[in-house]
């Protein structure tokens, strides 16, 4: 949604928002001098805009969204407002239950850094601009991270589309895997072409596509990756012919195969080799994607999004890689009570792999609560001698008893709020250690 606002203020439109809480990004969109307000009431000046633009976030009971309907004013949703956009331009559309929102992030970077004219919407904030937006006047070609959820990026017809995972999620919109798996061969038949993560060739077809990864056969393969100063090296073959050497700053194997998508992209839209290269060597990441909050040679505070069985094993595994001798302690907000009870077989085994675990309550965004579905009942589950449940307001407590060496936050809720005290915390006990 801010990027969207962002896009509109650099069209010089009047631009003016609600959200629930006061964060780090709607601080940052105030100072850009977009209008946020956080009550449930919307002013006379607001009731006459031009454009209404809601996500499936806010409940159709929500005060604001019925103040405008009362009106006779009409709302439009998040993706209905993307699809007009890239209606007007060529576009890339990215999607995945995992690793959309980097792959996008590193597409509009590369694109970027190489082509100059495009523009991209990204579903987090990208650390090289500061930004989940990257506007330009005249784009060639906009970069849209494409959001399964609600089935949204079925709206897109995207020229050039990729996705990067298919798990199990969202089953309160899909029901079943298979009927999310439709949809998303939906959204590939939708683009002209397809660029595809390697093990979904039995899941998604399409008559024009790329496929990526890491086996001998793919378009555009990484072979001899390695782990140099923290840095993945790699090269890359593609369409069976040796490109060089690549670097990305960005942990885990699972970001190898982003950048591998990323930059299929690239050589889809025929950059330079030596260009991307470059941009790809340049490219810092997006905030809260293992984001090192802090480091040093007590403790390392590593903040995720990770909120599903697989990206919370994907960014374990990463830290494991990165700091092989180091005691990983989990931090986890469980994200919704519909995906804790879906996937709580995969949560099981995910948390397992760490040393440590801490529980928050379930973050309940848009739900209301389901009966016996508790972060209770999951940690009862996790087969770890050290584990607990704890508040909000006991959880620096709780970390620092532990005496932790890597402690990873992880979840899509607000626990993101709680980073940077936690950051304090760790750093004054280590002082008066």
């Amino acid at each position: 949604m801010s990027a969207l606002a962002r896009y509109f203020k650099a069209n010089g439109a009047e631009v003016s928002g609600y959200d629930r809480n006061q964060t780090e990004l709607t601080s940052a969109v105030v100072m850009e001098g977009i209008r946020v307000h956080f009550n449930d009431e919307i002013s006379k000046e607001d009731l006459a805009s031009d454009l209404f633009i809601y996500t499936p976030a806010i409940q159709k009971v929500h005060p604001i969204y019925s103040a405008v309907q009362s009106d006779d004013k009409v709302w439009y949703k998040r993706s209905e407002i993307l699809q007009k956009i890239t209606e007007l331009t060529s576009t890339i559309a990215i999607s995945g239950t995992h690793g959309k929102t980097t792959t996008s992030a590193m597409v509009t970077h590369l694109l970027h850094q190489t082509l100059g004219n495009i523009s991209g919407f990204v579903g987090g904030v990208m650390t090289n601009y500061q930004s989940n937006l990257v506007a330009a006047p005249d784009s060639k070609y906009v970069v849209v991270e494409a959001d399964e959820y609600d089935r949204s990026f079925l709206r897109l017809k995207p020229e050039l589309a990729v996705i990067t995972s298919l798990d199990a999620d969202h089953l309160d919109i899909y029901g079943t895997f298979e009927s999310l798996r439709n949809d998303f061969q939906k959204f590939a038949d939708s683009s002209e072409k397809l660029i595809l993560n390697e093990r979904l060739q039995d899941q998604i077809s399409h008559n024009r596509k790329l496929i990526y990864g890491f086996e001998q056969g793919c378009d555009i393969q990484a072979v001899n990756v390695k782990v140099v100063d923290g840095r993945f090296e790699f090269d890359i073959v593609f369409e069976g012919n040796a490109v060089g050497n690549f670097v990305s700053t960005l942990a885990g194997r699972h970001n190898v195969e982003n950048a591998l998508a990323a930059v299929a992209v690239c050589f889809a839209k025929n950059c330079s080799v030596d260009e991307v290269r470059r941009a790809l060597t340049t490219f810092q990441g997006v905030k809260r994607r293992f984001e090192r909050i802090m480091s040093n040679e007590d403790v390392c505070l590593i903040d995720d999004y990770a909120h599903h069985p697989v990206e919370i094993e994907s960014t374990i595994g990463a830290a494991r890689e990165l700091f092989p001798n180091r005691k990983i302690t989990v931090i986890f907000q469980p994200h919704l009570f519909s995906r804790t009870r879906d996937l709580e077989d995969g949560f099981v085994s995910a948390l397992g792999l760490a040393d440590e675990v801490i529980l928050l309550p379930i973050y309940p965004a848009r739900e209301a609560p389901i009966a016996g579905v508790t972060s209770s009942n999951l940690l009862n589950r996790v087969k770890l001698k050290t584990k607990m449940l704890v508040q909000r307001s006991d959880l620096l407590n709780a970390v620092l008893s532990l005496t932790p060496e890597t402690v990873l936050t992880l979840g899509a809720g607000d626990i993101d709020q709680l980073v940077k005290p936690l950051a304090i915390a760790l750093n004054k006990n280590k002082n008066v250690e």
